[in-house]
């Protein structure tokens, strides 16, 4: 008799339960996309984002971008799995004052228990998109032990 894998969340129940979550409530981020290995986060950028030079904080970038990259990784995996980033590496190419930002994410390589995913930010303002920093990272999957 085979055990059937668990199936994956749905994007709605993921996105549903990561914009309920305290953090995403804190900075105000919007999980838009987690779906078939691809992620993507949004949040409009004020005041509560920038540091004292008044422009957005270098942290705010990178978190957005490493959600965009662990929502397109649930997306692909069994519901309860967990997953941590192990390390990051992030380029700022530009700085942002204004706009909306926006990172999408997609799976490099995925494996049993480590993924590469990559992540680029956006800047959205008047109609223009600018890139305005790449991400690659590294995550851990814990999966569950299969009963034998």
């Amino acid at each position: 008799m085979t055990q059937q894998e668990p199936s994956t969340i749905s994007q709605r129940d993921l996105i549903e339960a990561s914009n309920t979550a305290g953090f995403f409530q804190l900075l105000d981020a919007h999980i838009e996309e987690a779906d078939i290995g691809r992620g993507k986060v949004s949040i409009r950028v004020d005041e509560r984002l920038m540091h004292p030079q008044m422009i957005v904080h270098g942290g705010v970038i990178f978190t957005l971008a490493d959600t965009a990259m662990s929502m397109a990784l649930l997306s692909t995996l069994p519901a309860d799995t967990r997953i941590s980033t192990i390390e990051a590496k992030i380029n700022y190419l530009l700085p942002v004052r204004t706009g909306e930002l926006v990172a999408e994410a997609s799976i490099v390589q995925q494996g049993r228990s480590i993924a590469v995913l990559e992540a680029t930010v956006y800047n959205i303002q008047e109609g223009t998109r600018q890139a305005v920093a790449r991400l690659l990272g590294t995550f851990h999957i814990a999966r569950q032990k299969q009963a034998v």
